[in-house]
């Protein structure tokens, strides 16, 4: 139905174009169809179309143009996804609606930015990994835009949120399976958990996420120390570092255990930095609520 209209709309072009213009319009649509499958052809007559002074305020052009770049993206394979194509689908079906004051084209173009709004979600989970993730972060920016404009009372700062806890999750997974090798990951999964606070102060995950990267690091100080025979004033300087660590993670612990006081990992990991930084009494504290948890749980 979506193609038979668009064939319809290019047959019907407002009489004040060009034929030369009209049928570039027309042959663009054509290169589309299975049986030419030439958007590289598509894309350039539109282009052409989207310049010329008979056309380039049409918003029948710019209504074409939005779906063959559309198309482009659709008809790509994964390893080479141009979110640039869904950003000028984006921009051509905005420029349409603009230009078409009697709204005549208007659900089309929002059907066709619905579209392209779920490809730029799809996209930013079939995208992250170590390699394309800078794909993914293209399609978050572009569907920032898009739900903007598509719901302008949409909270976009819950969305960011979504997004980069997402991705904080996947690299901080990454780090955890191989610290040595993956450290580089580290700085990702802080910054993307960083982008959901500034958002969010208030998302307990983050919170608890940023602390535990912190809260392993100490750890992680702590357990090499006993594989090697260092000596007294090496083995204070790992417990000084691994002590600054322990501090950069316990306000997010304690703004996690504010948000979400029974959630037992939380506990546990105050109750082991308060021990760490000498404060036995809420170290003790914090491990008697991790005890009563268990016991109400019984």
């Amino acid at each position: 139905m979506f193609r038979k209209h668009l064939f319809f709309l290019l047959l019907v072009l407002c009489t004040g174009l060009a034929n030369a213009q009209l049928d570039k319009l027309r042959l663009a649509y054509q290169y589309t169809q299975p049986d030419k499958n030439n958007l590289d052809s598509a894309r350039i007559l539109v282009d052409a179309a989207s310049k010329h002074s008979e056309t380039m305020n049409d918003p029948q052009t710019w209504y074409v143009r939005g779906y063959i770049y559309r198309e482009l993206f659709k008809r790509q394979s994964l390893a080479d996804k141009k979110p640039s194509f869904l950003e000028e689908s984006y921009r051509s079906c905005k420029r349409s609606i603009e230009l078409d004051t009697a709204a005549e084209m208007k659900e089309n173009n929002l059907k066709i930015l619905r579209s392209v709004s779920a490809s730029a979600n799809n996209t930013f989970a079939e995208e992250m990994d170590t390699v394309h993730y800078r794909v993914s972060l293209e399609c978050l920016e572009l569907q920032k835009k898009l739900v903007k404009y598509l719901r302008p009372s949409a909270n976009i700062d819950s969305l960011q949120a979504y997004y980069f806890g997402f991705m904080g999750s996947y690299f901080q997974g990454v780090y955890e399976k191989n610290p040595k090798k993956n450290t580089a990951f580290l700085s990702l999964a802080e910054d993307a958990y960083n982008k959901v606070l500034i958002a969010e102060p208030s998302n307990v995950s983050a919170n608890y996420n940023m602390g535990i990267i912190y809260y392993n690091q100490a750890v992680s100080l702590i357990m090499n120390k006993l594989d090697y025979d260092f000596d007294l004033s090496t083995l204070n300087e790992i417990q000084d570092e691994a002590l600054v660590w322990f501090k950069k993670s316990l306000p997010y612990m304690e703004k996690a255990y504010q948000l979400n006081p029974r959630r037992k990992e939380t506990l546990i990991g105050l109750s082991g930095i308060y021990y760490s930084l000498h404060d036995n009494d809420k170290s003790q504290q914090f491990k008697k609520l991790s005890e009563d948890l268990d016991a109400d749980k019984k």
